[in-house]
Order: structure tokens, then sequence, then C-alpha cells
């Protein structure tokens, strides 16, 4: 496909590092001539100098003949009209970001206005991948997918883990569990494993079970606590009072942090069931004084990496176990990684990673595919596929432990739905016309057909 990508900020330098391992063909378009020549000296992408808004600026980005634009400015209106202008020309899809609540509102007159397909509200689809971590705190992240009877998590190995050291093949007899390491991020290397591979202290391991199993699973590693009734907070951004407004319309108890008196008297007013707290989010004996010690969980989504740094490791040291950090700087997200069993969150990854997500959607051309979607594990990106066995599939009924069935390297055969029944596959399960597959790939890996995933 043809992308335009409006705006050439951190989400879209994430997204372009993603989209590079694909055959996609990305022009970027930005003001700022340093930031193009940036873009385009680090990655195979083009880039055009000007407004994303001007028909001309988009007209030399090739939009008459582009398959989506996505506009990523810090300003919605031009996102508006980057996207309202692209579609005029002959661009089929359009995707605008779009923050401020007086124009999400009307979601549908903008869709009707401006012609655009997808509208991202970045604070909610970030605010919504935390909640979900508070709800199911046990691993770092979970993801559902298949009517969420399935369960894809990331969880850390700590030290003293029944897992660490312990080859993969024998991790499964050894848990007595049905389940399956997809992938396993170590040293921000992602790595898709075989049976002889030996899992370590602080891999980051991503694991897919239905969702029943991965509940026992979590209690045979020591993963079980507590559920989260009580949660600090440091900052009340647009992001801040998204999460907070999500977590105690589920009956959690949020104090909220913020060092802004203005903001503060704002949040008052649009949080009436939280306590808004008046001070500065690294403050000690502030913190103490409110009972950070005591919270099940704590939540940094200050504007700044250093003051969720230092917020989140404050937390660390009251004993708090269970911690999310928005972080920005990947060398923070690596030193948090080390220091403490911390989850960090990425706002840039969880847009592109929805992003990539709609992309996919675009290409459900083929017949033989259904759902395509991505899941991050740590920074990398993990990429599931579906498809329906067809009639005269030559590798139908066939042991997947045998001979005639290789897989290429980089894929693996993650779950099998036939009819109501969820199969996580062992050696000597089998495919069947009509089966669901779904496989798990890194994501540079292109897959047109059931059987490129074949030797």
């Amino acid at each position: 496909m043809r992308i335009i990508i409006v705006g050439a900020g951190k989400t879209a330098e994430v997204l372009i590092q993603y989209l590079e391992k694909t055959k996609h063909d990305v022009i970027v378009i930005d003001k700022n001539k340093d930031k193009i020549e940036s873009i385009t000296n680090s990655y195979s992408v083009n880039g055009v100098c000007g407004s994303g808004a001007s028909r001309e600026v988009l007209k030399a980005a090739g939009a008459d003949t582009a398959d989506v634009v996505i506009s990523l400015t810090p300003v919605d209106e031009i996102n508006l009209l980057a996207c309202s202008m692209a579609k005029s020309i002959g661009t089929r899809f359009a995707v605008a970001e779009v923050e401020r609540s007086e124009l999400i509102c009307d979601e549908q007159y903008l869709r009707e206005k401006f012609g655009i397909d997808y509208i991202l509200v970045p604070k909610d689809l970030v605010a919504s991948s935390i909640a979900d971590q508070i709800y199911f705190n046990a691993a770092n992240r979970v993801d559902t997918f298949l009517d969420s009877r399935i369960l894809l998590a990331e969880i850390t190995i700590d030290s003293d883990s029944i897992l660490a050291d312990a080859k993969l093949k024998d991790v499964k007899p050894m848990l007595g569990s049905d389940f399956l390491i997809l992938g396993v991020l170590r040293d921000d290397k992602l790595m898709v494993p075989k049976g002889e591979f030996v899992l370590k202290a602080g891999d980051a391991i991503g694991i897919i079970a239905d969702k029943n199993e991965m509940t026992s699973l979590f209690s045979r590693v020591n993963l079980v606590r507590k559920p989260v009734r009580s949660v600090m907070m440091i900052g009340g951004g647009e992001l801040g009072a998204a999460l907070a407004g999500q977590l105690t319309k589920h009956r959690i108890s949020v104090k909220l942090v913020d060092n802004d008196r203005s903001r503060c008297e704002e949040l008052l007013e649009q949080l009436p069931k939280a306590k808004i707290i008046y001070g500065n989010g690294t403050d000690v004996a502030l913190l103490d004084k409110e009972g950070i010690g005591k919270c099940d969980a704590c939540v940094c989504t200050a504007e700044s990496d250093e003051v969720n740094l230092l917020a989140s490791l404050i937390a660390w040291s009251n004993g708090v176990n269970n911690i999310i950090t928005k972080i920005q700087t990947s060398s923070y997200e690596r030193v948090l990684r080390k220091v403490t069993i911390n989850i960090t969150i990425s706002p840039d990854r969880i847009i592109a990673g929805k992003l990539l997500d709609y992309l996919l959607s675009l290409q459900k051309s083929s017949s033989d595919f259904g759902m395509s979607r991505y899941y991050s594990l740590g920074p990398e990106m993990l990429r599931i596929s579906e498809f329906t066995i067809p009639v005269h599939f030559p590798k139908a009924d066939t042991p997947l432990s045998g001979d005639e069935i290789r897989l290429k390297k980089g894929f693996i055969i993650g779950a099998i739905a036939r009819g109501d029944k969820i199969i996580i596959p062992k050696g000597t399960d089998v495919m069947r016309v009509g089966d669901r597959v779904f496989v798990l790939s890194e994501s540079r890996l292109e897959i047109e057909s059931p059987m490129d995933i074949f030797q």
C-alpha cells in the first residue's frame, strides 16, 4: 500500500520503524525540514516538506493514488483538514488523530463532514490499555482475541521463578498447563524460541492460553496478586484524567497528584469520585503522607519521563509491587526493567500498534485470511494472522510434529479454533478442513497464503 503520514513526531517514527519491515510505500509530510531529513536519512521512506493540509503538498506526496493518509500532527484541525483534502484528491482511506474532547463528542459529524474513516483518540486508547493492565494485574500486560476466549500475556521471569533456567520443552510438563510460549524478549532482542531454548531470569516472555488456563498458569508460577482496589496516580493531564475516570467507574479508589493548582481545580469538578492532591509527584514526604505504600498500585502518567521515572522508584521503595509507568525514552524503559519489576507503557507504541491493526484490516482482500493484528512484546512486535483451512489443503490431518510439516523460522501456530473448541496445539494435534488457525510471526515476515508459513 501507499501510505502518507502527516506529522513526523514520535508516534510517526515508531510507526515508520514497524512499517519499514514491510513492503509498504511510505511518504512522510512535515513542515520541519530537519525532521524530514532525519526521518528519510534514518528509514527507507520518502519525505515532503510542507503543510499536510496543503492540496499542493499532498499532491506532491502522491495523495491522488495513495491508499491511506494518517495525520498525526499535534493540531486536531490540521489533522481533520489534511484527511479531508487527501480524500478530495483521491486517497482511499483517511485516519485522523483527535485529542480535544469538544471535537471527539461529534465523531459521527467529523466522519461525514471530513470523510474520515478512522478517528484515533490517543488518551482514551492509552488509558484503556493501562486500565486493562490494572484489572488483570498478574502480568506485565494482557491482550485478548477470539471473543476474549484466548489471552496473550507478557510476564517477566524473576530470579526465584520456577521458569528460570528451564528448557522450553520442559516447561509445559513441569507446570502441567496447556499454553504456548510465543516469544522471548532478552536484552531488547525478540526471539521466537524452539524446544531447546533455555529461559533466563529477566526474560520477558509472551504466553498464549485460553482464559481459564491462563489463570491457573499464573497460580502455578506464583504470579497471583490481590485485586487492585486503590491506586495512586502521578500526573493529571489528559491521559491521567481519562484513566482516573475509567478507574473510578470500576469502583477503584483513586488519589491523583498534580503540581498545577488550576489543573487540580479542573480535576475536582471533572473527577468528583477521586481525591485530587495538589503537589509534586516526586515529593517523598507528600507521597508517604498520602499513603503510597498502602496503595495496591501506582500509575505514573506525568508529561516528564524524569518525573515518572523518579515517582515509580519512590513507589517501588515503598513496597508497591504493581507499578505502571508511562515512558517515552527507550533508555529509561531499559533502566526500569533492570532495576524493578516495573511495567512500562509507551503511548507511541500503543498508538502505532493500533494503526498497524487498522492497516492490516484494509489488507483483508485475500480470501484465505480473516483477522490479522499486531501484539507488542516489550519494544518489539509480533503479528497474529488467522486463516481457515480450505478443502484439499495439503497439510490437513497431518500431525504438527510430523516430518511433512516444518514451519519456517519465525513462525508459530499459536491456536486452533475448531467449532466451539480452542486448541493450544501440541505435536500430536492436526489442522482439519474448516479449522481457524492463528499463526504468530515476527512482524517483518509477510504472509500472502497459508502455505507461506511452511518450508
